[in-house]
């Protein structure tokens, strides 16, 4: 029993570094967006959209028409057209995972 403690919080560390390690390119990406949404894409000043917390596909559907020129807005288009789709993909995810994180609190 006592050979299975430190394999199970080895376990639980690695499993735990695995998670922050899939959040981390979606949180770097995301830093520009915190300044409008906030950290946890709560609203963050007057008048932005609560973005976190809800899912990752309706998040990256949003900014991809942002991206696209389908929704018009200077500052949004600025951060996005330079991004991959890979890059809206991980700033969805972050956003959502934050977000869901941060309303159960």
């Amino acid at each position: 029993m006592k050979r299975l403690i430190p394999a199970f919080l080895a376990g639980a560390l690695i499993w735990a570094g695995a998670a922050r390690a899939d959040i981390l390119p979606g949180e770097t990406k995301a830093f520009q967006c915190t300044a409008c949404h906030g950290p946890t894409g709560m609203r963050h000043a007057p008048g932005q959209a609560a973005i976190g917390g809800r899912s990752a596909e309706e998040l990256a559907a949003i900014l991809r028409d942002y991206r696209h020129l389908r929704r018009i807005n200077p500052a949004m288009q600025v951060l996005l057209l330079p991004m991959s789709e890979q890059d809206v993909d991980d700033v969805a995810e972050y956003f959502s995972l934050v977000g869901q994180t941060a309303a159960a609190r």
